[in-house]
């Protein structure tokens, strides 16, 4: 934990989403479709299919959602709430919210005052229809966003919990180590600016572990 900010990257793991069932590897070069929009808009609008189906097929049921690397209850949970206290009424920025339903489970947990955004618009829709509108009315913003330029103040947030956000962003430079290095090196210093200090940032990655952990350094 490095203090004024404090950065705090507590779990290193992997989603069995990701080519293989090891932790991600930036040697395999199929990892590289993980850093461009157009994968991730693709996905996105794959998951917004199957909540239509659910809605005319299961009779309004819920497909079953999936939580990126971790999720909420037991996983993450323990973690975040002993270094970000729910009772606190604190105010969380998350980037790249997608259809991670990690987040929804943990707004229901008592995290309201969360601001997301993604990068893909479909990636918005998604989080929007998950949370559906009596969370979204509850829930501060939610808008597409870009992570290396942020439309938020300076501190303006209590914490931010990123799940594999700053991996997209890093493997968008592909095998261009010095691009990937500036695209994480531009992400990670807006979420600097944006949390206040003292305040938290929670990453959760597996894909770049070591060029996270150097470029908060």
């Amino acid at each position: 934990v490095f203090l004024s900010p404090s950065w705090y990257f507590p779990l290193m793991g992997h989603s069995n989403d990701f080519d293989g069932n090891a932790p991600l590897g930036l040697e395999d070069d199929s990892n590289f479709k993980y850093g461009k929009i157009t994968f991730w808009d693709d996905s996105y609008k794959k998951s917004l299919s199957d909540f239509d189906v659910a809605k005319s097929e299961l009779g309004g049921k819920e497909t079953k959602l999936f939580s990126w690397y971790c999720g909420w209850h037991d996983e993450l949970e323990p973690f975040f709430t002993e270094l970000v206290p729910p009772e606190e009424n604190p105010k969380v920025l998350i980037p790249g919210i997608g259809n991670d339903a990690c987040i929804r489970d943990m707004f229901d947990y008592g995290y309201h005052r969360l601001t997301a955004f993604d990068y893909a618009p479909e990636g918005v829709e998604c989080a929007s229809r998950m949370f559906g509108p009596e969370r979204l009315q509850k829930m501060d913003d939610l808008r597409v966003a870009d992570a290396r330029s942020l439309p938020y103040g300076n501190g303006s947030f209590d914490s931010v919990l990123e799940k594999g956000t700053l991996d997209s962003i890093y493997l968008s430079g592909e095998k261009d180590k010095q691009l990937a290095r500036e695209n994480l090196g531009m992400a990670v210093a807006e979420l600097a600016r944006v949390v206040r200090r003292d305040g938290i940032i929670f990453s959760v990655t597996a894909a770049c572990a070591e060029a996270v952990q150097k470029a908060f350094d």
